[in-house]
């Protein structure tokens, strides 16, 4: 893989984990206050953000006017509008349908440059581009009415579509472009560990994936009392307070309990906890747990992986270990996001798919989606656990944990969940305190 695609992954990463925001009172978001240009349209502010929090702002422009940015990239020979775009791709360079993932989509009212959003994929078939957005509606109705940032689709022949910026991440940043916001794609090797980063990965105010690496392994070892949220990339006191306090336990004291990890904290941690992923990458199975009437752990793994992409559309119960074509068609989106056609995108993996797969998807779910029933029950161990009983804990639920929420499913989940169902207003197998498509809606929007 090119040492630019974590770059940009990491740009699709952060907008991907703010799907189902919504904005406060006349436009109040933290996209446009981390501007100083809070209160206004900012779908605008909102790539900016994303741009800061990724490391790659000097990729794109500071403002909260979609001209403003339309005009920075039409400066570096990077805006297309449509005809152009299409001239490109058939004409002069094919692989433009791969470059434009992580760039940027432009709409016009007239001669008014109205909205902007950042594209996640490109499918040239059908000339459709798969979008995040702020400042919109999301694609299927949901109960609130409020704007806020959500996962679109948007045609090429829409009477409002004004072009494109196909950005160049092939750069290689350092923390005095980004403004101290180091870009990292992947902590993880192929083993789900990783060797001590720096210590310039964690200070107050570090954001980036080392910190999470962080906060699973402290969590791991018995600090999760320190998280009122979960571990996260934004390294706070809470990260120091529980890193001291583990390195205290070791018998440490002084500058070697300060709470900001060194190789022999790193090494300590993760020799013992340092298990990145739920699934840690293998090699590639072979071809044949992979057919019509397959039923195996691989084609589990496969599917996790996949929803955790953000390619679970096709599933309506979550991905599971018998072969079916919804596993096949969320492979062949994720294929042909890549870039990849014909035989390379059938929808059944092969060496290249499971390796870029496991890649792109790390360890971190993608919640913005019910992942399926049977992540929920008995013996269930997994990170959708987690992140629903954070959740309720968010909500007002912490009552029912005494230890806070973890990968491994128990009855204060399932009181906690009955909970939050009963104060919907359900009731009888609705308010069952197992999660659902409709409660997950409605407990992450």
């Amino acid at each position: 893989m090119d040492i630019n695609v974590p770059i940009k992954l990491d740009m699709l990463r952060t907008a991907a984990n703010e799907i189902g925001t919504l904005e406060g009172h006349n436009n109040d978001t933290k996209y446009g206050e981390s501007l100083g240009m809070n209160r206004l349209p900012w779908c605008a502010s909102f790539v900016s953000w994303c741009a800061a929090k990724s490391g790659n702002s000097d990729l794109f422009a500071r403002s909260a006017s979609v001209a403003t940015h339309k005009n920075y990239n039409q400066n570096r020979n990077q805006f297309y509008d449509e005809s152009l775009f299409l001239f490109t791709i058939e004409n002069r360079d094919p692989d433009i349908v791969n470059k434009v993932v992580g760039g940027l989509i432009f709409f016009h009212d007239g001669n008014i440059w109205s909205h902007i959003g950042l594209i996640e994929r490109y499918d040239h078939r059908n000339r459709m581009f798969t979008t995040i957005e702020g400042n919109t509606w999301p694609a299927s109705p949901l109960v609130s009415s409020s704007h806020g940032v959500f996962r679109r689709y948007r045609y090429m022949n829409s009477s409002d579509f004004a072009g494109v910026a196909v950005v160049n991440y092939d750069r290689g940043g350092n923390s005095a472009q980004t403004g101290g916001l180091v870009p990292i794609g992947l902590p993880y090797d192929s083993t789900g560990s990783s060797s001590f980063p720096g210590t310039r990965y964690f200070y107050i105010g570090a954001y980036n994936n080392y910190v999470t690496l962080l906060g699973k392994m402290l969590v791991k070892a018995g600090y999760g009392s320190y998280y009122s949220v979960g571990p996260g990339p934004k390294f706070t006191a809470t990260d120091q307070q529980a890193c001291a306090a583990f390195q205290r336990a070791q018998g440490w004291s002084g500058s070697d309990a300060d709470g900001i990890p060194g190789p022999s904290t790193w090494s300590r941690l993760s020799n013992i906890y340092g298990t990145g992923n739920t699934y840690p990458q293998q090699s590639f199975p072979g071809t044949q747990f992979f057919r019509i009437g397959a039923s195996n752990q691989y084609v589990t793994m496969l599917g996790v992986q996949l929803v955790k992409a953000g390619y679970g559309r096709h599933y309506s119960v979550g991905p599971g270990p018998n072969w079916g074509e919804a596993d096949r068609l969320n492979c062949q989106e994720f294929q042909r996001a890549q870039g990849w056609s014909g035989s390379d995108a059938d929808g059944y993996p092969g060496p290249s798919t499971w390796q870029r797969l496991f890649q792109i998807a790390g360890s971190a779910p993608n919640i913005t989606v019910f992942p399926g029933a049977h992540f929920f029950g008995n013996g269930a161990n997994n990170e959708y656990v987690t992140a629903m009983g954070k959740k309720l804990i968010q909500k007002g639920y912490s009552r029912f944990y005494t230890v806070g929420a973890g990968p491994k499913w128990s009855d204060a989940d399932r009181q906690a969940c009955a909970a939050f169902q009963r104060a919907q207003g359900w009731s009888g197998s609705e308010a069952d305190g197992y999660p659902g498509p409709s409660t997950w809606t409605r407990l992450f929007m």
